[in-house]
Protein backbone atom coordinates (compact mmCIF):
# COMPACT_ATOMS: atom_id res chain seq x y z
CA UNK A 1 0.00 0.00 0.00
CA UNK A 2 1.26 3.32 -1.00
CA UNK A 3 1.72 6.26 1.58
CA UNK A 4 -0.39 9.27 1.38
CA UNK A 5 1.05 12.06 -0.10
CA UNK A 6 0.72 14.89 0.67
CA UNK A 7 0.33 18.12 -1.93
CA UNK A 8 0.63 21.62 -0.48
CA UNK A 9 -0.79 24.84 -2.64
CA UNK A 10 2.74 26.48 -1.22
CA UNK A 11 6.20 24.63 0.03
CA UNK A 12 5.59 26.71 3.77
CA UNK A 13 3.78 24.11 5.69
CA UNK A 14 3.80 24.49 9.70
CA UNK A 15 5.24 21.48 11.26
CA UNK A 16 2.99 19.15 13.52
CA UNK A 17 0.08 21.65 13.32
CA UNK A 18 -3.51 20.71 13.19
CA UNK A 19 -5.77 19.50 9.67
CA UNK A 20 -9.24 21.09 9.55
CA UNK A 21 -11.26 19.33 6.81
CA UNK A 22 -13.34 22.23 5.12
CA UNK A 23 -16.51 22.56 2.42
CA UNK A 24 -14.66 22.11 -0.37
CA UNK A 25 -13.21 18.77 0.88
CA UNK A 26 -9.56 20.17 1.15
CA UNK A 27 -7.82 20.18 5.08
CA UNK A 28 -6.31 23.62 5.56
CA UNK A 29 -3.15 24.02 7.38
CA UNK A 30 -1.36 27.38 8.82
CA UNK A 31 1.93 28.33 7.10
CA UNK A 32 5.38 28.01 8.86
CA UNK A 33 5.96 30.60 11.02
CA UNK A 34 9.40 31.23 12.81
CA UNK A 35 8.53 33.09 16.40
CA UNK A 36 12.28 33.98 16.54
CA UNK A 37 11.71 35.44 12.74
CA UNK A 38 8.74 37.10 13.97
CA UNK A 39 10.48 38.59 17.34
CA UNK A 40 13.19 39.66 15.49
CA UNK A 41 10.72 41.72 12.81
CA UNK A 42 9.21 43.26 15.62
CA UNK A 43 12.12 44.92 16.98
CA UNK A 44 13.92 45.55 14.27
CA UNK A 45 10.81 47.10 11.93
CA UNK A 46 7.78 48.44 14.46
CA UNK A 47 5.34 45.94 13.15
CA UNK A 48 2.84 44.23 14.84
CA UNK A 49 2.12 40.72 15.65
CA UNK A 50 -0.25 40.08 12.65
CA UNK A 51 1.87 42.00 10.24
CA UNK A 52 5.24 40.13 11.30
CA UNK A 53 3.68 36.98 10.81
CA UNK A 54 2.14 37.91 7.38
CA UNK A 55 6.18 38.63 6.81
CA UNK A 56 7.64 35.34 8.44
CA UNK A 57 5.47 33.11 6.21
CA UNK A 58 6.89 34.80 3.13
CA UNK A 59 10.41 33.99 4.45
CA UNK A 60 11.03 37.54 4.69
CA UNK A 61 13.29 39.19 7.23
CA UNK A 62 15.59 42.02 7.83
CA UNK A 63 17.78 41.74 5.39
CA UNK A 64 15.21 41.05 2.44
CA UNK A 65 12.45 43.18 3.90
CA UNK A 66 13.53 46.30 1.37
CA UNK A 67 13.84 44.16 -2.02
CA UNK A 68 10.36 42.08 -1.04
CA UNK A 69 9.09 45.41 -0.86
CA UNK A 70 10.07 47.54 -3.28
CA UNK A 71 12.03 45.30 -5.74
CA UNK A 72 13.48 47.57 -8.08
CA UNK A 73 15.42 46.27 -11.41
CA UNK A 74 18.41 47.97 -11.15
CA UNK A 75 19.68 45.33 -8.04
CA UNK A 76 17.42 42.12 -9.46
CA UNK A 77 17.48 41.77 -12.88
CA UNK A 78 19.40 38.99 -13.89
CA UNK A 79 22.72 39.16 -16.44
CA UNK A 80 21.29 37.85 -19.54
CA UNK A 81 24.52 36.26 -20.24
CA UNK A 82 23.47 33.48 -17.78
CA UNK A 83 20.95 32.09 -20.19
CA UNK A 84 22.55 29.18 -22.35
CA UNK A 85 22.92 30.51 -26.05
CA UNK A 86 21.95 34.19 -25.20
CA UNK A 87 25.60 35.53 -26.57
CA UNK A 88 25.65 33.25 -29.78
CA UNK A 89 21.60 34.16 -30.44
CA UNK A 90 22.56 38.14 -29.26
CA UNK A 91 25.51 38.10 -32.02
CA UNK A 92 23.26 36.94 -35.10
CA UNK A 93 20.26 39.54 -34.89
CA UNK A 94 22.88 42.53 -33.70
CA UNK A 95 24.25 40.93 -37.34
CA UNK A 96 21.00 41.19 -38.78
CA UNK A 97 20.27 44.42 -37.48
CA UNK A 98 23.82 46.24 -38.39
CA UNK A 99 22.88 44.23 -42.21
CA UNK A 100 19.11 45.90 -42.00
CA UNK A 101 18.28 42.48 -42.67
CA UNK A 102 14.33 41.61 -41.94
CA UNK A 103 13.84 39.56 -38.91
CA UNK A 104 10.80 37.09 -38.81
CA UNK A 105 8.71 36.43 -35.66
CA UNK A 106 6.81 33.39 -34.53
CA UNK A 107 4.98 33.79 -31.70
CA UNK A 108 2.00 32.19 -29.54
CA UNK A 109 -1.60 32.52 -29.14
CA UNK A 110 -2.08 32.53 -25.63
CA UNK A 111 -0.86 36.17 -23.63
CA UNK A 112 2.61 35.15 -22.76
CA UNK A 113 3.97 34.61 -26.68
CA UNK A 114 1.34 37.62 -27.57
CA UNK A 115 3.65 39.99 -25.09
CA UNK A 116 6.69 38.44 -26.48
CA UNK A 117 6.09 39.26 -29.50
CA UNK A 118 4.38 42.44 -29.21
CA UNK A 119 7.69 43.01 -27.12
CA UNK A 120 10.15 42.21 -30.02
CA UNK A 121 8.08 43.76 -32.96
CA UNK A 122 7.62 47.25 -30.22
CA UNK A 123 11.58 46.94 -29.78
CA UNK A 124 12.66 46.25 -33.64
CA UNK A 125 9.95 48.86 -34.72
CA UNK A 126 11.60 51.74 -32.18
CA UNK A 127 15.01 50.81 -33.47
CA UNK A 128 14.64 51.14 -37.27
CA UNK A 129 14.84 47.08 -38.31
CA UNK A 130 12.11 45.64 -40.46
CA UNK A 131 9.99 42.78 -39.25
CA UNK A 132 6.92 40.27 -40.08
CA UNK A 133 5.06 38.38 -37.42
CA UNK A 134 2.92 35.13 -37.63
CA UNK A 135 0.88 33.98 -34.62
CA UNK A 136 -0.94 30.50 -35.59
CA UNK A 137 -4.46 29.70 -35.82
CA UNK A 138 -5.70 27.97 -33.14
CA UNK A 139 -7.56 25.51 -34.81
CA UNK A 140 -6.10 25.52 -38.74
CA UNK A 141 -2.32 25.58 -37.56
CA UNK A 142 -2.31 24.44 -34.04
CA UNK A 143 0.57 25.50 -31.21
CA UNK A 144 3.87 25.54 -32.42
CA UNK A 145 5.96 26.69 -35.82
CA UNK A 146 4.42 24.54 -38.68
CA UNK A 147 6.58 25.02 -42.02
CA UNK A 148 3.94 26.56 -44.17
CA UNK A 149 3.64 29.72 -41.96
CA UNK A 150 7.48 29.31 -41.54
CA UNK A 151 7.90 29.17 -45.16
CA UNK A 152 5.49 31.89 -45.43
CA UNK A 153 8.08 34.37 -43.57
CA UNK A 154 10.58 33.26 -45.44
CA UNK A 155 8.65 34.31 -48.59
CA UNK A 156 8.34 37.79 -47.12
CA UNK A 157 12.42 37.88 -46.60
CA UNK A 158 12.96 36.69 -43.54
CA UNK A 159 15.99 35.26 -43.57
CA UNK A 160 16.03 34.73 -39.74
CA UNK A 161 13.07 34.16 -37.54
CA UNK A 162 12.79 34.03 -33.98
CA UNK A 163 10.04 31.56 -32.18
CA UNK A 164 8.68 33.22 -29.56
CA UNK A 165 6.94 31.12 -26.24
CA UNK A 166 7.48 28.01 -28.54
CA UNK A 167 9.89 26.31 -31.04
CA UNK A 168 11.35 23.93 -28.15
CA UNK A 169 9.32 20.49 -29.43
CA UNK A 170 8.66 21.81 -32.55
CA UNK A 171 11.72 19.68 -34.42
CA UNK A 172 9.66 19.06 -37.75
CA UNK A 173 9.38 22.22 -38.95
CA UNK A 174 12.45 23.74 -37.61
CA UNK A 175 14.55 21.08 -38.75
CA UNK A 176 12.94 21.57 -42.09
CA UNK A 177 12.80 25.37 -42.40
CA UNK A 178 16.94 25.61 -41.58
CA UNK A 179 17.12 22.69 -44.05
CA UNK A 180 15.77 25.19 -46.83
CA UNK A 181 18.94 28.12 -45.77
CA UNK A 182 16.79 29.89 -43.01
CA UNK A 183 17.73 30.53 -39.80
CA UNK A 184 16.13 29.87 -36.58
CA UNK A 185 16.56 31.08 -33.15
CA UNK A 186 14.26 29.48 -30.49
CA UNK A 187 13.07 31.82 -27.18
CA UNK A 188 10.76 29.94 -24.83
CA UNK A 189 10.56 28.70 -21.55
CA UNK A 190 8.73 25.36 -21.71
CA UNK A 191 10.67 21.84 -21.02
CA UNK A 192 12.57 20.42 -23.46
CA UNK A 193 11.18 16.81 -24.45
CA UNK A 194 14.29 14.34 -25.79
CA UNK A 195 16.33 16.00 -28.93
CA UNK A 196 16.54 19.64 -29.71
CA UNK A 197 15.17 21.25 -33.24
CA UNK A 198 18.38 22.26 -35.09
CA UNK A 199 18.30 26.06 -34.49
CA UNK A 200 20.88 28.03 -34.18
CA UNK A 201 20.32 29.16 -30.65
CA UNK A 202 18.11 27.63 -27.97
CA UNK A 203 17.12 30.65 -25.27
CA UNK A 204 15.69 28.76 -22.55
CA UNK A 205 16.12 28.41 -19.04
CA UNK A 206 14.45 25.03 -19.18
CA UNK A 207 16.21 23.31 -21.54
CA UNK A 208 18.49 20.38 -20.03
CA UNK A 209 21.85 21.96 -20.50
CA UNK A 210 20.50 25.27 -18.97
CA UNK A 211 22.35 26.27 -15.26
CA UNK A 212 21.52 30.06 -14.84
CA UNK A 213 18.87 29.14 -12.21
CA UNK A 214 16.28 31.45 -13.94
CA UNK A 215 13.50 28.62 -14.81
CA UNK A 216 10.70 30.66 -13.79
CA UNK A 217 10.81 33.10 -16.00
CA UNK A 218 7.99 32.98 -19.06
CA UNK A 219 8.59 33.37 -22.47
CA UNK A 220 7.98 37.47 -22.50
CA UNK A 221 10.51 37.66 -19.28
CA UNK A 222 13.71 35.95 -21.53
CA UNK A 223 12.85 37.95 -24.37
CA UNK A 224 13.00 40.84 -22.37
CA UNK A 225 16.61 39.87 -21.26
CA UNK A 226 16.97 39.50 -24.92
CA UNK A 227 16.83 42.54 -26.11
CA UNK A 228 18.68 43.94 -22.79
CA UNK A 229 21.71 42.26 -24.41
CA UNK A 230 20.81 43.53 -28.00
CA UNK A 231 20.86 46.75 -26.64
CA UNK A 232 23.67 46.46 -24.86
CA UNK A 233 25.64 44.97 -28.27
CA UNK A 234 23.95 48.04 -30.42
CA UNK A 235 25.25 50.38 -27.61
CA UNK A 236 28.85 48.83 -28.20
CA UNK A 237 28.55 49.03 -31.98
CA UNK A 238 27.50 52.74 -31.77
CA UNK A 239 24.04 52.04 -33.62
CA UNK A 240 22.15 54.62 -31.58
CA UNK A 241 22.95 58.09 -33.09
CA UNK A 242 21.03 59.81 -30.31
CA UNK A 243 19.91 57.96 -27.33
CA UNK A 244 19.35 54.10 -26.92
CA UNK A 245 15.45 52.69 -25.86
CA UNK A 246 14.49 53.06 -22.41
CA UNK A 247 13.82 49.56 -22.07
CA UNK A 248 12.08 49.81 -18.79
CA UNK A 249 8.95 51.20 -20.91
CA UNK A 250 8.48 47.72 -22.17
CA UNK A 251 7.57 46.04 -18.73
CA UNK A 252 4.28 46.60 -19.16
CA UNK A 253 4.32 43.97 -21.81
CA UNK A 254 6.60 41.66 -18.94
CA UNK A 255 3.98 41.96 -16.35
CA UNK A 256 1.13 41.24 -18.29
CA UNK A 257 2.55 38.27 -20.02
CA UNK A 258 4.22 36.95 -16.97
CA UNK A 259 1.14 37.12 -14.59
CA UNK A 260 -1.29 35.45 -17.10
CA UNK A 261 1.03 32.84 -17.71
CA UNK A 262 0.85 31.40 -14.24
CA UNK A 263 4.84 31.51 -13.70
CA UNK A 264 6.23 31.30 -10.17
CA UNK A 265 6.43 35.00 -8.77
CA UNK A 266 10.14 34.63 -7.22
CA UNK A 267 11.85 37.85 -6.79
CA UNK A 268 12.86 38.67 -10.48
CA UNK A 269 9.65 37.81 -11.32
CA UNK A 270 8.63 39.96 -8.59
CA UNK A 271 10.48 42.61 -9.64
CA UNK A 272 9.44 42.93 -13.32
CA UNK A 273 5.88 42.78 -12.38
CA UNK A 274 5.56 45.56 -10.03
CA UNK A 275 7.69 47.60 -12.12
CA UNK A 276 5.37 46.59 -15.17
CA UNK A 277 2.52 47.45 -12.69
CA UNK A 278 3.75 51.52 -12.47
CA UNK A 279 4.13 51.61 -16.61
CA UNK A 280 1.03 50.33 -17.40
CA UNK A 281 -0.80 52.90 -14.57
CA UNK A 282 1.05 55.73 -16.66
CA UNK A 283 -0.52 53.91 -19.96
CA UNK A 284 2.34 53.54 -21.65
CA UNK A 285 1.10 50.67 -24.23
CA UNK A 286 -1.55 52.66 -26.02
CA UNK A 287 -2.89 48.80 -26.90
CA UNK A 288 -3.47 48.23 -22.94
CA UNK A 289 -5.05 51.50 -22.36
CA UNK A 290 -7.69 50.93 -24.94
CA UNK A 291 -8.23 47.62 -23.40
CA UNK A 292 -8.05 48.92 -20.05
CA UNK A 293 -11.31 51.49 -21.52
CA UNK A 294 -13.03 48.78 -23.16
CA UNK A 295 -13.53 47.42 -19.55
CA UNK A 296 -14.43 50.41 -18.09
CA UNK A 297 -11.96 50.19 -15.32
CA UNK A 298 -11.11 53.16 -13.71
CA UNK A 299 -9.52 52.49 -10.99
CA UNK A 300 -5.26 51.66 -10.07
CA UNK A 301 -4.24 48.88 -12.13
CA UNK A 302 -3.07 45.27 -10.47
CA UNK A 303 -1.89 42.38 -10.94
CA UNK A 304 -5.60 40.91 -10.68
CA UNK A 305 -6.67 43.01 -13.48
CA UNK A 306 -4.37 41.43 -15.82
CA UNK A 307 -5.45 38.05 -14.76
CA UNK A 308 -9.26 38.10 -14.58
CA UNK A 309 -10.17 41.31 -16.79
CA UNK A 310 -6.85 42.26 -19.27
CA UNK A 311 -5.48 39.00 -19.77
CA UNK A 312 -8.56 36.76 -20.86
CA UNK A 313 -10.22 39.83 -23.80
CA UNK A 314 -5.83 39.30 -25.22
CA UNK A 315 -6.66 35.38 -25.18
CA UNK A 316 -10.06 35.52 -26.55
CA UNK A 317 -8.74 35.97 -30.15
CA UNK A 318 -6.74 32.97 -30.24
CA UNK A 319 -9.53 31.23 -28.75
CA UNK A 320 -12.63 32.12 -30.24
CA UNK A 321 -11.69 34.98 -33.18
CA UNK A 322 -8.52 35.67 -35.00
CA UNK A 323 -5.25 34.90 -32.90
CA UNK A 324 -3.20 37.96 -34.75
CA UNK A 325 -5.61 40.29 -32.90
CA UNK A 326 -3.87 40.51 -29.68
CA UNK A 327 -0.44 41.49 -31.50
CA UNK A 328 -1.74 44.09 -33.37
CA UNK A 329 -3.60 45.65 -30.15
CA UNK A 330 -0.65 45.30 -28.39
CA UNK A 331 1.64 47.06 -31.16
CA UNK A 332 -0.62 49.51 -32.52
CA UNK A 333 0.60 53.41 -32.52
CA UNK A 334 -3.22 54.70 -33.96
CA UNK A 335 -5.24 55.46 -31.30
CA UNK A 336 -8.53 54.90 -33.30
CA UNK A 337 -7.57 51.32 -34.56
CA UNK A 338 -6.42 51.14 -30.96
CA UNK A 339 -10.09 51.14 -29.62
CA UNK A 340 -11.29 49.22 -32.45
CA UNK A 341 -8.75 46.40 -31.88
CA UNK A 342 -9.79 46.64 -27.74
CA UNK A 343 -13.62 46.25 -28.59
CA UNK A 344 -13.40 43.41 -30.91
CA UNK A 345 -11.45 41.85 -28.47
CA UNK A 346 -13.91 42.06 -25.80
CA UNK A 347 -16.94 40.79 -28.36
CA UNK A 348 -14.88 37.80 -28.70
CA UNK A 349 -14.15 37.58 -24.86
CA UNK A 350 -18.44 37.85 -24.71
CA UNK A 351 -18.62 34.99 -27.14
CA UNK A 352 -16.00 32.68 -25.33
CA UNK A 353 -17.69 33.07 -21.95
CA UNK A 354 -20.97 31.67 -23.39
CA UNK A 355 -19.06 28.84 -25.83
CA UNK A 356 -17.37 27.81 -22.44
CA UNK A 357 -20.28 27.50 -19.93
CA UNK A 358 -22.27 25.26 -22.53
CA UNK A 359 -18.84 23.03 -22.33
CA UNK A 360 -18.00 23.56 -18.74
CA UNK A 361 -22.00 22.35 -17.67
CA UNK A 362 -21.78 19.54 -20.20
CA UNK A 363 -18.31 18.03 -18.95
CA UNK A 364 -19.10 17.75 -15.74
CA UNK A 365 -22.02 15.74 -17.41
CA UNK A 366 -19.65 13.35 -18.25
CA UNK A 367 -17.24 12.91 -15.47
CA UNK A 368 -17.89 9.77 -13.21
CA UNK A 369 -18.19 11.51 -9.85
CA UNK A 370 -17.46 8.16 -7.82
CA UNK A 371 -14.21 7.18 -9.73
CA UNK A 372 -10.84 8.95 -8.13
CA UNK A 373 -8.65 8.56 -11.19
CA UNK A 374 -7.55 11.39 -13.75
CA UNK A 375 -10.85 12.94 -15.50
CA UNK A 376 -10.23 11.76 -18.84
CA UNK A 377 -14.10 13.33 -21.36
CA UNK A 378 -14.84 14.32 -25.10
CA UNK A 379 -16.90 15.37 -27.82
CA UNK A 380 -17.26 16.24 -30.99
CA UNK A 381 -19.03 19.78 -30.55
CA UNK A 382 -16.70 20.91 -28.04
CA UNK A 383 -14.55 24.21 -29.36
CA UNK A 384 -11.23 23.33 -29.29
CA UNK A 385 -10.48 27.48 -28.35
CA UNK A 386 -11.95 26.93 -24.38
CA UNK A 387 -10.96 23.55 -23.78
CA UNK A 388 -7.98 24.99 -21.38
CA UNK A 389 -10.09 27.11 -19.67
CA UNK A 390 -12.70 24.17 -19.12
CA UNK A 391 -10.00 21.55 -18.20
CA UNK A 392 -9.34 24.56 -15.43
CA UNK A 393 -12.49 24.87 -14.06
CA UNK A 394 -12.66 20.72 -14.23
CA UNK A 395 -9.47 20.13 -11.80
CA UNK A 396 -10.78 22.89 -9.76
CA UNK A 397 -14.23 21.26 -8.60
CA UNK A 398 -13.38 17.93 -8.74
CA UNK A 399 -9.69 18.27 -7.10
CA UNK A 400 -8.14 15.52 -9.79
CA UNK A 401 -6.07 15.80 -12.77
CA UNK A 402 -8.42 16.86 -15.83
CA UNK A 403 -7.83 16.20 -19.87
CA UNK A 404 -11.17 17.64 -22.34
CA UNK A 405 -10.57 16.40 -25.74
CA UNK A 406 -12.39 18.34 -28.66
CA UNK A 407 -13.10 15.82 -31.64
CA UNK A 408 -14.20 18.63 -33.19
CA UNK A 409 -11.60 17.13 -36.11
CA UNK A 410 -10.06 13.72 -37.07
CA UNK A 411 -7.06 14.84 -35.22
CA UNK A 412 -8.25 15.85 -32.11
CA UNK A 413 -6.94 18.44 -29.73
CA UNK A 414 -6.56 18.16 -26.21
CA UNK A 415 -6.04 20.16 -23.28
CA UNK A 416 -5.00 19.47 -19.50
CA UNK A 417 -5.20 20.56 -15.78
CA UNK A 418 -3.33 19.41 -12.88
CA UNK A 419 -2.95 18.84 -9.43
CA UNK A 420 -0.08 19.69 -7.15
CA UNK A 421 2.25 16.88 -7.13
CA UNK A 422 1.10 15.33 -10.15
CA UNK A 423 3.14 15.76 -13.34
CA UNK A 424 0.87 16.55 -16.57
CA UNK A 425 3.39 17.20 -18.59
CA UNK A 426 5.25 14.13 -17.93
CA UNK A 427 2.40 12.07 -18.35
CA UNK A 428 2.27 13.67 -21.97
CA UNK A 429 5.24 13.13 -23.07
CA UNK A 430 5.31 9.55 -22.21
CA UNK A 431 2.04 9.05 -23.79
CA UNK A 432 3.52 10.72 -26.97
CA UNK A 433 6.83 8.45 -27.17
CA UNK A 434 4.43 5.41 -26.78
CA UNK A 435 2.87 6.72 -30.12
CA UNK A 436 -0.57 7.36 -28.25
CA UNK A 437 -0.66 10.87 -28.91
CA UNK A 438 0.98 12.68 -32.31
CA UNK A 439 2.46 15.44 -30.91
CA UNK A 440 2.28 17.06 -27.20
CA UNK A 441 4.01 18.67 -24.41
CA UNK A 442 3.46 20.97 -21.22
CA UNK A 443 4.88 21.40 -17.28
CA UNK A 444 3.93 20.11 -14.19
CA UNK A 445 0.66 21.75 -14.20
CA UNK A 446 -0.11 22.17 -17.77
CA UNK A 447 -0.43 20.90 -20.90
CA UNK A 448 -1.82 20.05 -24.25
CA UNK A 449 -1.56 17.22 -26.84
CA UNK A 450 -2.82 16.25 -30.43
CA UNK A 451 -4.32 12.14 -30.77
CA UNK A 452 -6.48 10.67 -33.47
CA UNK A 453 -9.62 10.56 -32.67
CA UNK A 454 -9.13 6.35 -33.04
CA UNK A 455 -6.79 6.31 -30.22
CA UNK A 456 -9.08 7.77 -27.43
CA UNK A 457 -9.86 5.07 -25.96
CA UNK A 458 -6.55 3.46 -25.83
CA UNK A 459 -5.57 7.26 -24.39
CA UNK A 460 -8.06 6.47 -21.84
CA UNK A 461 -6.71 2.82 -20.84
CA UNK A 462 -3.11 4.67 -20.39
CA UNK A 463 -4.48 6.99 -17.95
CA UNK A 464 -5.79 3.70 -15.55
CA UNK A 465 -3.82 3.81 -12.40
CA UNK A 466 -1.90 6.30 -13.02
CA UNK A 467 -3.32 8.82 -10.35
CA UNK A 468 -5.73 8.04 -7.48
CA UNK A 469 -7.03 10.57 -5.49
CA UNK A 470 -7.43 8.99 -2.32
CA UNK A 471 -3.77 8.90 -2.17
CA UNK A 472 -3.74 12.22 -2.37
CA UNK A 473 -4.67 14.48 0.09
CA UNK A 474 -5.32 18.16 -0.87
CA UNK A 475 -3.71 20.34 1.68
CA UNK A 476 -4.15 24.48 1.63
CA UNK A 477 -2.31 27.05 3.98
CA UNK A 478 -3.49 29.67 5.40
CA UNK A 479 -1.49 32.76 6.77
CA UNK A 480 -2.37 33.23 10.22
CA UNK A 481 -5.24 33.04 12.83
CA UNK A 482 -6.45 36.49 13.36
CA UNK A 483 -9.65 38.27 15.37
CA UNK A 484 -12.60 39.55 13.68
CA UNK A 485 -11.42 43.61 14.98
CA UNK A 486 -8.46 43.15 13.56
CA UNK A 487 -9.61 42.77 9.60
CA UNK A 488 -9.26 46.52 9.85
CA UNK A 489 -7.96 48.82 6.49
CA UNK A 490 -4.90 49.19 8.06
CA UNK A 491 -4.36 45.40 7.65
CA UNK A 492 -5.52 45.68 4.11
CA UNK A 493 -3.29 48.47 3.70
CA UNK A 494 -0.27 46.42 5.31
CA UNK A 495 -1.09 43.19 2.79
CA UNK A 496 -1.01 45.29 -0.23
CA UNK A 497 3.01 46.02 0.25
CA UNK A 498 3.40 42.62 -0.08
CA UNK A 499 1.62 42.38 -3.52
CA UNK A 500 2.03 41.74 -6.69
CA UNK A 501 0.21 38.49 -5.88
CA UNK A 502 0.37 34.90 -7.78
CA UNK A 503 2.24 31.90 -7.78
CA UNK A 504 4.43 31.68 -5.07
CA UNK A 505 2.91 34.67 -3.46
CA UNK A 506 -0.25 33.98 -2.51
CA UNK A 507 -3.08 36.60 -1.47
CA UNK A 508 -3.12 36.25 2.54
CA UNK A 509 -5.73 34.23 3.77
CA UNK A 510 -6.67 34.27 7.24
CA UNK A 511 -8.61 31.62 9.48
CA UNK A 512 -11.36 33.55 11.85
CA UNK A 513 -13.46 31.56 14.13
CA UNK A 514 -16.72 31.40 15.75
CA UNK A 515 -18.14 33.61 13.40
CA UNK A 516 -21.95 33.70 12.82
CA UNK A 517 -23.63 34.11 9.24
CA UNK A 518 -26.58 36.72 8.30
CA UNK A 519 -28.66 36.99 5.38
CA UNK A 520 -27.22 34.59 2.96
CA UNK A 521 -28.30 34.35 -0.37
CA UNK A 522 -27.61 33.17 -3.88
CA UNK A 523 -26.78 36.28 -6.15
CA UNK A 524 -25.70 35.86 -9.86
CA UNK A 525 -24.08 33.11 -11.53
CA UNK A 526 -23.48 30.73 -8.06
CA UNK A 527 -22.18 33.42 -6.14
CA UNK A 528 -23.81 33.91 -2.28
CA UNK A 529 -23.45 37.45 -0.34
CA UNK A 530 -24.28 37.29 3.36
CA UNK A 531 -23.26 39.43 6.55
CA UNK A 532 -20.44 38.08 8.70
CA UNK A 533 -20.88 38.66 13.23
CA UNK A 534 -18.58 38.00 15.89
CA UNK A 535 -19.90 36.60 18.68
CA UNK A 536 -20.14 40.99 19.68
CA UNK A 537 -22.15 41.56 16.95
CA UNK A 538 -19.40 43.36 14.73
CA UNK A 539 -20.48 42.71 11.15
CA UNK A 540 -18.71 43.11 7.90
CA UNK A 541 -19.99 42.15 4.36
CA UNK A 542 -18.98 38.72 2.93
CA UNK A 543 -19.04 36.78 -0.94
CA UNK A 544 -18.34 33.27 -1.65
CA UNK A 545 -17.67 33.41 -5.31
CA UNK A 546 -18.65 30.28 -7.14
CA UNK A 547 -19.70 28.80 -3.64
CA UNK A 548 -22.33 26.54 -5.22
CA UNK A 549 -19.80 25.07 -7.40
CA UNK A 550 -19.50 23.14 -4.36
CA UNK A 551 -20.78 22.29 -0.77
CA UNK A 552 -19.57 25.49 0.23
CA UNK A 553 -22.64 27.39 -0.35
CA UNK A 554 -24.96 25.00 1.09
CA UNK A 555 -22.93 24.84 4.35
CA UNK A 556 -23.23 28.95 4.66
CA UNK A 557 -26.54 29.14 4.10
CA UNK A 558 -27.07 26.12 6.50
CA UNK A 559 -25.19 27.45 9.31
CA UNK A 560 -28.23 28.80 11.37
CA UNK A 561 -27.35 30.39 15.16
CA UNK A 562 -24.34 28.19 14.89
CA UNK A 563 -21.04 29.69 15.08
CA UNK A 564 -18.64 28.36 12.10
CA UNK A 565 -14.96 28.93 11.24
CA UNK A 566 -13.78 30.74 7.93
CA UNK A 567 -10.94 31.10 5.35
CA UNK A 568 -11.39 34.37 4.24
CA UNK A 569 -9.07 36.99 2.32
CA UNK A 570 -9.83 40.73 2.48
CA UNK A 571 -10.67 42.82 -0.77
CA UNK A 572 -12.60 46.84 -0.30
CA UNK A 573 -15.48 47.47 -1.68
CA UNK A 574 -16.20 50.83 -3.26
CA UNK A 575 -19.57 51.91 -3.24
CA UNK A 576 -21.33 55.68 -3.21
CA UNK A 577 -18.10 57.51 -2.19
CA UNK A 578 -17.68 55.00 0.21
CA UNK A 579 -15.48 52.47 1.40
CA UNK A 580 -15.20 49.45 3.70
CA UNK A 581 -13.54 46.08 4.10
CA UNK A 582 -15.21 42.83 2.61
CA UNK A 583 -14.47 39.88 3.60
CA UNK A 584 -14.30 36.68 0.80
CA UNK A 585 -15.07 33.82 2.03
CA UNK A 586 -12.84 30.98 0.74
CA UNK A 587 -13.84 27.82 2.51
CA UNK A 588 -15.28 26.88 5.91
CA UNK A 589 -13.80 24.60 7.87
CA UNK A 590 -16.35 21.33 9.26
CA UNK A 591 -13.96 19.54 11.28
Amino acid sequence: MKNKTQLYDEDLKKEDNIKFFSAKNFYWMEKKISDHLVNQLIENLGVSDTYAKLLSCRGIDKENFNNFINPKIKNLLPDPSLIDDMKSATDIIVSHILKKKKIGLFGDYDVDGTTSTALFANFLNEIGCEFEFHIPDRINEGYGPNINSLRMLKEKSCGLILTLDCGTTANSAINQITDEGVKVIIVDHHLQDNELPNALAVINPNKKNDNSKLNNLCAVGVVFLLIVSINRDLKKQKYFKENSPNLLKYLDLVALGTICDLVKLDITNRALVKQGLKIINQSNNLGIKSLIKAVGINEQINEYHLGYFIGPRINAGGRVGNSLLGTQLLTEVESSKSQIFALKLDEFNSLRKKIEQNVVLEAISKVDKNENGIICVSSLDWHPGVIGIVASKITEKFQRPSIIISESQEVCKASCRSVKNFNIGRLIFEAVNRGICLSGGGHEMAGGFSIEKAKIEIFKEFLINKYDKKKNEIIKLYDTEISFSNLSFDLFKFQEKLAPFGQGNSKPKYLIKNCYIRFAKAVGNGHLTCFIEDQYGNRKKGIAFNAFDYDLGDVIENTGHEGIDLIVTLKINNWNDKSAIELQIEDVLIG
